[in-house]
């Protein structure tokens, strides 16, 4: 195989994918397609890897697949890629629109989508990829927060949410994400709950607490011996949550506001002042951070333990706090704030913003369908996992850090290289043929 500076991005992208997750193919030709055999014009897993490689690089709205990945070309290179990972299949040798694949997202089943992108990441975890990120050397920190995807003024769907303010009512589907977020960067999606309501005009509403309950069903089946450490916001700062934790054996750092637990915060505060010994001070350039922490906290009928960070720079100050069942001490305490409790920030910049901001389009509604909406919302994960798994991984690191700079950009390129030049398919089939290493750095 040639060296991986000679790769081009379709072969490295391909080659990544077939690395890390070599069951992916297989898994998408297993979807259950619902559409009527006869009128089939285009295979689902046809339709659903183009829908990956959408959000890969970055087509922003249905009606631009057609557009920009309807080149002579671009179809000439899906074809030559799926003979080669479905020889016994046939393929349509043209690009459908952007309505059909709506059309086919319509009647998937979107835990079938969202099991494709569990198997990616099951795939990370057994081959012990991700084991050099875990928190205590044991928990993999897995970040839970909600954010809001699709707004409308007017309403959508019988599923809606609804917010009343000024007397003006907005109608929205937010969405709560569980990400694995790891100190090199990576924020990768292992599980979604979709908060809605079940009928028109319910009076007590669906919301991101009741969504993370059934989040937590649902980890828990998916990953059920693999140690996790959730990290929460102070949404989470509730005994119900902390005895969830406790059931599934699951670690949790919960950012902990002042007034959200105000009877733990007054006896944190309290035995703070009689164990001044419980201090840790970290000094790095143009930075002290102070350490604080306090075990045995009274939490209703259980105790928990506290402990916080304040960071002085020139800029200013920070200052966090932690509910947490880890035991803190003087050893752990700077483990638990900076590869612990500060990670959940990951899941705002390198998830939600990323998705938001940086041409995947996660605020864009890909389908007036609800069901469709998910699917594309699904699809858009997987696409982003594989994107990062090129970016941090070491077949592609260098290049895109020094000659492309950005995810972006490298997007743009993998974009004019599948739509301009074709593929080589014996050189592919060698390619991906050949064992290779691709390593993550230690970040």
């Amino acid at each position: 195989m040639t060296s991986a500076e000679e790769l081009t991005l379709p072969e490295a992208l391909f080659k990544t994918i077939d690395h890390f997750a070599p069951g992916f193919w297989a898994a998408l030709a297993e979807v259950k397609d619902p559409r009527n055999p006869l009128r089939i014009g285009y295979p689902l897993h046809q339709e659903l890897l183009v829908a990956v490689l959408m959000s890969m690089v970055k087509v922003d709205s249905r009606r631009n697949i057609k557009y920009k990945l309807g080149t002579p070309i671009f179809v000439a290179n899906m074809l030559a890629i799926l003979k080669r990972l479905y020889p016994k299949n046939v393929f349509a040798e043209t690009m459908f629109h952007g309505d059909t694949l709506n059309y086919a997202l319509k009647g998937v089943d979107p835990r079938e989508i969202r099991g494709l992108c569990t198997l990616v990441i099951r795939s990370l975890l057994r081959k012990r990829c991700l084991d050099d990120f875990r928190l205590k050397g044991l928990y993999y920190p897995v970040a839970v927060d909600g954010t809001g995807a699709l707004v409308f003024r007017d309403k959508h769907c019988d599923h809606c949410l609804r917010k009343t303010s000024n007397g003006q009512t907005i109608y929205y589907h937010p969405v709560v994400e569980a990400k694995l977020v790891l100190r090199n960067g990576l924020a990768l999606s292992v599980g979604t709950e979709f908060p809605e309501n079940e009928y028109p005009d319910v009076k007590k509403q669906d919301c991101e607490l009741k969504a993370f309950y059934r989040l937590a069903k649902t980890l828990k089946k998916d990953f059920p011996q693999t140690r996790l450490c959730l990290l929460l916001d102070g949404l989470f700062a509730c005994a119900p949550v902390v005895k969830l934790c406790e059931h599934n054996r699951w670690a949790y750092i919960i950012t902990l506001k002042e007034g959200s637990l105000p009877a733990v915060f007054q006896d944190y505060e309290a035995l703070l002042m009689l164990t001044p010994e419980n201090v840790r001070v970290v000094e790095c350039k143009g930075c002290r951070r102070t350490y604080r922490w306090i075990n045995d906290v009274d939490f209703g009928d259980r105790t928990a333990n506290v402990f916080e960070c304040l960071e002085e720079t020139a800029e200013g100050t920070k200052h966090f706090v932690w509910l947490t069942g880890f035991r803190v001490d003087d050893k752990n305490v700077e483990e638990l704030s900076e590869r612990g409790g500060r990670q959940r920030w990951k899941i705002e910049n390198e998830g939600f913003n990323a998705q938001k901001n940086g041409g995947y389009g996660l605020e864009h509604a890909f389908s007036e369908n609800n069901v469709a909406l998910k699917n594309f919302y699904l699809l858009m994960q997987i696409g982003h996992i594989f994107n990062q798994l090129m970016e941090k991984g070491s077949l592609l690191r260098e290049r895109i850090r020094v000659t492309m700079g950005s995810l972006k950009v490298f997007s743009q390129r993998l974009w004019a290289v599948m739509t301009e030049t074709v593929i080589d398919e014996a050189r592919l089939l060698a390619i991906l043929e050949t064992r290779i290493q691709i390593r993550f750095e230690a970040g």
